[in-house]
């Protein structure tokens, strides 16, 4: 199995090309960075050709959409970009596959950000997406791209939404915010976002894998969606509580009651379509909240 990584040097890129090397998938990498190895193409943000991409590395037998953007409050801000980065890219990569290598499977990451704040949980995939940032709108779009060449070019593809995905190698987010705040703490006490009743769906990156390994080897790439998440609901005052009891004990956090712009309220997946494609998480939230917060005491 030939697999390409676009967005191979990030938090999900770098996870996917240890993880498909070390089940002896042949992989090939493409990021912005310049980097020396014969399994690397590095492209130029700024002319971006997919099309060169697929000349240097042939055969392949998929795809895997791991760049973009994954800042909500910044697609705010910069709203351009996000698109640029989440949805346009999409679309060169897309039409890339399409004109030169038509046989390749494109997987592509979207989020559970398409959802917004849902109407009933679990979420299906056949919720009606109802995206709360410039953000979710663009992951939307990028998947309507992926439905328009699967339907009118026959081009295969699957987007991949993602919930809470968690683990070695993320710099962002909750749990590396929240070490942050404890790198940072000058008392026993440290400020967070929201009430911590919020709920999430939480996957550590191992189980991703594991999931995103299940649907290339059995899913139909006819532009459909699929949930990868743990099916489980957590609050994030009982996920910060857990990480807290590794990383600092005597930490008591303080949630100050105002939710980022953007932000869901409640999620949790329903992963029945996913558990169908043979996934079984094998990761419990503490175990590898333990794991992570091993790897974030080793970085500082």
């Amino acid at each position: 199995m030939r697999i390409l990584i676009i967005g191979s040097e990030g938090f999900i890129g770098t996870s996917a090309a240890a993880y498909f090397t070390s089940k002896g998938y042949e992989v090939f990498s493409v990021d912005v960075m310049d980097k020396t190895d014969a399994h690397y193409y590095r492209i130029l943000p700024n002319h971006l050709s997919f099309s060169d991409v697929f000349l240097q590395f042939k055969d392949l037998d998929v795809c895997l959409n791991a760049s973009g953007a994954a800042n909500v409050q910044q697609s705010f801000r910069n709203t351009l970009e996000d698109f640029r980065l989440n949805t346009h890219n999409v679309l060169l990569l897309a039409e890339a596959i399409r004109q030169h290598q038509p046989a390749c499977k494109l997987i592509n990451l979207s989020s559970a950000a398409v959802y917004g704040n849902p109407q009933s949980l679990p979420i299906l995939e056949n919720a009606i997406p109802a995206p709360q940032s410039p953000y979710g709108w663009h992951k939307l779009m990028s998947e309507q791209i992926c439905r328009e060449y699967a339907e009118q070019f026959n081009v295969q593809t699957l987007s991949l939404r993602l919930f809470s995905a968690y683990g070695e190698g993320q710099k962002k987010l909750l749990f590396w915010d929240l070490y942050q705040k404890v790198l940072k703490a000058t008392d026993n006490t440290i400020e967070l976002f929201g009430t911590g009743n919020e709920t999430r769906d939480f996957i550590y990156i191992g189980d991703v894998m594991n999931a995103i390994d299940c649907v290339i080897k059995n899913a139909v790439c006819n532009g459909d969606v699929i949930n990868i998440a743990s099916g489980e609901s957590t609050t994030v005052a009982m996920a910060v509580k857990t990480f807290l009891s590794f990383a600092a004990p005597h930490i008591t956090p303080h949630f100050i009651g105002n939710n980022k712009q953007g932000d869901p309220l409640y999620w949790q997946a329903d992963i029945q379509r996913l558990q169908g494609l043979g996934f079984v998480a094998e990761h419990s939230l503490a175990d590898s909240l333990k794991t992570t917060c091993q790897w974030m005491q080793d970085q500082s």
